[in-house]
């Protein structure tokens, strides 16, 4: 029993074991779930979508107001150097998490494209493309993961620990280091949204595909297309990839950063 306890519990079995495993399991249910599209159904995903939207989705008139926001935004400047700080001493930890993220993410992903490949879901190939974009986007987002872990130099981390958060961004780093630190968590963070992104944008085209067939299930695939819409479109992959260009950008030391000091 207690080695079935320590299997569960170790770092490097969730992150390389235990994390794609469940990512395979989900993936299984989800798209295991799919039937072929019905007699008639819509064959491409601009077809599809159209359909979809014009019988399920409502028109809603949105309306907003602006507050001021001069309270907000120094609450999440002082946040934001609060996170560098953690970053920088939790370093470890964070990219674990990171990988176990992207692990069950990208098996999520294989395992949906494949199953909805050998149950006959792609009836044209613009679902190919649809369901392709997300797995680039996230092997991009394992690249800057990476770059990130690479270029980080791990005497911050002992700078880190010896100062308290408002100290080490603004006494302990050179004018280069607050701008490296700064640019290189918001484009940790930034690959992190993507990632999840992706999972939810890839999972808004099975839905998507499953509800074209009818069944038990019908009302629940067309739930859960709707909730995850905002995640569709070509649009909405532009931006992503725009973002993790960005993220790119932000992590590598020679780019952003550098870019900023010199403009300080």
């Amino acid at each position: 029993m207690q080695i079935l306890v320590d299997l569960v519990t170790n770092a490097t079995m969730q992150a390389w074991i235990w994390g794609p495993l469940m990512g395979v399991v989900f993936g299984a249910l989800f798209a295991g779930l799919t039937r072929q599209p019905a007699v008639g159904a819509p064959v491409t995903v601009i077809q599809t979508t159209n359909i979809f939207i014009r019988n399920t989705v409502p028109n809603r008139a949105s309306n907003g107001g602006a507050d001021g926001m001069g309270g907000v935004l120094l609450g999440a400047v002082l946040g934001l150097i609060f996170v560098v700080w953690n970053y920088a001493v939790h370093i470890e930890l964070v990219h674990y998490w990171l990988w176990v993220v992207f692990s069950t993410v990208l098996s999520f992903c294989l395992t949906v494209s494949f199953v909805s490949l050998v149950k006959g879901q792609f009836t044209s190939g613009s679902w190919g493309v649809y369901v392709a974009t997300p797995l680039v986007l996230l092997a991009g987002c394992g690249y800057v993961i990476d770059l990130a872990k690479t270029v980080f130099d791990p005497q911050l981390t002992q700078l880190a620990l010896q100062y308290n958060f408002l100290k080490f961004y603004t006494t302990a780093l050179s004018p280069y280091g607050r701008s490296l630190m700064l640019s290189h968590v918001i484009g940790v963070s930034i690959a992190f949204l993507i990632m999840v992104f992706t999972g939810v944008a890839l999972l808004h085209y099975l839905a998507l595909m499953n509800q074209r067939s009818l069944g038990v299930l019908h009302g629940f695939w067309v739930y859960l297309a709707r909730i995850t819409l905002s995640f569709s479109g070509k649009a909405w992959f532009i931006l992503l990839a725009g973002c993790l260009l960005f993220a790119y950008l932000a992590v590598a030391p020679w780019a952003i950063p550098m870019w900023i000091t010199r403009q300080v």
